[in-house]
């Protein structure tokens, strides 16, 4: 399914930005650097995707076709409690990084709508356009 794939691509895409540092027991694709004393490693804030431990990735569910009386739906769902979060931005809440003792409150976080972005990318008009036509 393209837009199954192409949000894959959209959250693995290193444009999201970062305002913060954060602390992850591996880093994954985006380097990161060790610090004295504590536990895996930084990620420095900046631009970088938003596969952080992977979990919002792995949440999603398989693309399905949802049909009633007057209209036609593609339903992808991603069921980590958080993706609305990182989708709409907003206020995180209160957050204890692993390994640590202290909360830290996270408000006001930026948007990363990999959702648009999917579509920026491959309008639909164009997607289904080429399926009618007989494309891939």
């Amino acid at each position: 399914m393209v837009y199954a794939q192409e949000t894959v691509l959209q959250m693995s895409n290193p444009i999201w930005q970062w305002n913060w540092d954060t602390r992850r027991r591996v880093s994954l694709l985006m380097g990161g650097e060790k610090t004295q004393g504590k536990p895996g490693v930084v990620v420095r804030a900046g631009k970088r995707d938003i596969v952080d431990t992977g979990r919002l990735l792995d949440s999603m569910t398989e693309p399905r076709v949802v049909r009633d009386q007057n209209s036609i739906t593609l339903e992808i769902v991603w069921k980590a409690p958080y993706s609305g979060k990182v989708l709409r931005g907003g206020d995180y809440g209160v957050y204890t990084p692993p390994g640590q003792s202290n909360a830290v409150s996270m408000p006001n976080r930026p948007a990363r709508n990999w959702i648009e972005a999917a579509f920026e990318n491959k309008p639909p008009l164009d997607v289904f356009a080429n399926i009618w036509r007989g494309g891939a």
